[in-house]
């Protein structure tokens, strides 16, 4: 028997990360202090722009910020006849997009250090699975190893200023990091427009610069399995990006599946509920909490213990928290 829990509002609105109230305050419209906050559809996902201010000294400056998301949500959707990125997949065209191509470095930077963990040429297995339809279900054995031959980061060229392919059936879906390089120009929007402060979420990432009532945004990861969240802490010029076994998935005779897939198995990642990565950079956090999810606990967390950028919450597959060393001073559990 199969129990699809996949694309509800519900679930897309609660991914990875809750707004916790400053001050236990319900927001005021009237005092400059409180938080204007605007909700729109973008990048498969709800995003969330919060500025303090009143609506007549903030909405512009949030309206520009979400025109400059929806410039990117274009550009970067592979089912869109207009964005380089169908063409190449579906004509075989280059790249030329600068914009794309930087980000496709970045990704492809992420998958030679994470050893494959990381891979945006993964399209095939995702649609093989189902898992952004209506009807997600568990392929063949056969299915999945004929899909993971149309699968490989190292069969992108990126060469004289474009991106090529040696492998025909090769596609590129940068669903994986957009939504982290998305909250990053909005970032630059909100400060090139004046904002001094301002909470931005898009699905499982968040990112927070200035101050609320003179204290710093407050985030929570949420629990993986039940209401509530299971650690807290303040954010000033942070990103935090969580993946988790919760957002798309489907369970069959008591297992679930999930939507992040392992590029190497073909199979949904094993090991974790939930992994959340804080980072400076939204783009970077955004990739790396995809690739640690996948390499598994102990990997992940060697791996964040190696390096000075990174910090890491873990839930692992029997629901125990751990995080980096880093941050045990941080968190409010």
């Amino acid at each position: 028997m199969k129990k699809i829990i996949i694309g509800s509002i519900i679930t897309v609105l609660a991914v990875g990360w809750f707004m916790l109230a400053q001050g236990g305050d319900k927001p005021n419209p009237d005092k400059p202090e409180s938080a204007v906050k605007r909700t729109k559809f973008l990048m498969d996902t709800y995003c969330t722009i919060q500025v303090p201010g009143t609506p007549a000294t903030v909405d512009k400056i949030i309206n520009a910020a979400f025109d400059r998301m929806e410039e990117i949500d274009r550009k970067f959707n592979i089912l869109n006849p207009a964005s380089p990125l169908y063409r190449f997949n579906n004509e075989g065209a280059p790249i030329t997009d600068t914009e794309i191509i930087n980000i496709i470095t970045i990704a492809q930077e992420i998958s030679k250090e994470s050893g494959g963990a990381f891979d945006i040429t993964v399209e095939p297995l995702v649609k093989l699975w189902g898992f952004f339809s209506d009807n997600p279900h568990l392929p063949q054995k056969a299915d999945i190893e004929n899909a993971l031959k149309k699968v490989g980061y190292q069969h992108i060229i990126i060469k004289d200023g474009q991106v090529t392919k040696d492998l025909p059936d090769l596609h590129i879906d940068l669903g994986a990091i957009a939504k982290g390089y998305g909250l990053s120009e909005t970032v630059k929007v909100l400060k090139n427009q004046g904002a001094k402060a301002a909470l931005i979420e898009a699905g499982g990432q968040v990112y927070g610069f200035g101050a609320i009532k003179g204290k710093p945004w407050m985030v929570g990861i949420r629990n993986p399995r039940s209401s509530g969240v299971i650690a807290g802490m303040g954010i000033a010029d942070l990103s935090i990006s969580t993946s988790g076994d919760y957002e798309r998935f489907f369970e069959q005779d008591g297992i679930r599946y999930h939507h992040i897939l392992d590029p190497q198995t073909g199979y949904p990642a094993r090991g974790l509920m939930s992994l959340s990565v804080l980072m400076q950079d939204p783009t970077l956090a955004d990739g790396w909490s995809t690739a640690l999810f996948v390499m598994g606990p102990e990997k992940a967390m060697k791996l964040a213990q190696s390096k000075s950028d990174i910090q890491i919450i873990v839930v692992n597959d029997r629901g125990e928290i751990s995080s980096s060393a880093g941050l045990d001073s941080s968190l409010k559990r």
